[in-house]
This record gives structure tokens, sequence and C-alpha cells, in this order.
């Protein structure tokens, strides 16, 4: 079993060393850009409580944004219903964005259990949700507007 520091450690060493990914630290996450893509990935670990022998247990939660300045629409909020859901890895949920009063922020996110998190399982993951992401906000600011992160630069 794993606190968060261990785990978040387990992560970082993941990722720069057998995935050979460059990350960027931020407080208490990382981040991991991609020049083919137009979204980046997020992640985060958080503690989970003790298991039942009084271990500590850990959560890895990544995150990929799709779309900032999104208009609130019946149509946006049935397609998250209906939609948003059906991957393998990840699901889309809404947020007001912080950054445009009214509007919303659309993004992927996956929770994995930290205390027995691996390469493959971490890797399988990432490029799941990194995939998916990058094809979602093409797809859905076709449908319903808003800003991908590629827009901003």
């Amino acid at each position: 079993m794993a606190s968060a520091d261990m785990t978040m450690m387990k992560v970082q060493r993941i990722l720069t060393g057998p995935m050979g990914l460059r990350i960027q630290l931020h407080g208490t996450g990382i981040s991991v850009q991609f020049t083919d893509v137009s979204t980046r990935l997020n992640l985060s670990v958080d503690d989970w409580g003790t298991n039942s022998d009084g271990e500590p247990q850990s959560l890895v939660r990544i995150w990929a944004p799709i779309l900032w300045e999104v208009d609130p629409s019946a149509a946006l909020f049935e397609w998250v219903a209906r939609e948003g859901g059906n991957y393998f890895f990840g699901h889309v949920t809404v947020q007001d964005d912080s950054s445009a009063p009214g509007k919303l922020f659309l993004m992927m996110s996956h929770t994995l259990l930290g205390d027995f998190l691996d390469e493959g399982e971490l890797s399988a993951a990432m490029y799941a949700m990194l995939g998916t992401a990058d094809r979602l906000d093409d797809e859905l600011k076709q449908k319903f507007g808003g800003k991908r992160l590629a827009d901003y630069a």
C-alpha cells in the first residue's frame, strides 16, 4: 500500500523513466504536453484512506481538457448524459468555466488505484484518454462551440 506522496513519486518515475516523457510539475500535479495532439494530460494523486490493515491507499486521477468557453445547452447535457461515459477509459464531465462566467468547461477524467499501479496500466489509461480527448475536442467543438487547448496557443 502507498501514501499519496509515495504514489506520486512512483508515477513520476514511470512517466520519466520507462515511458520517457517530459513532465511539468505544478503544485500537487503533473502535466504532460504532446506536440502531435490538441490537448494535454494532467495527473494528480490523492490519499484514499486506509485499508482494513490500516495501510494508506491512494488514487491516481488522470484528466484531459476538451473544451473551454462552451455555451450551456440542453443538447450538450444530453450528449454528456448519453455519450460522455461510453469509453473504456475516462468519461466526459462538465464544470463551470472559471475563466468565462456563464460558460462551461468539458474534460475527460479517469481514476486508477495507486497502490498497485504499474507502467502498463498507467500507459494504457493515459494514451486511451489522450486519443479520445484529442478526437472529442474537434467533434464537440463542431457540435457545441468552445475552444480547444490548441486554440489558445
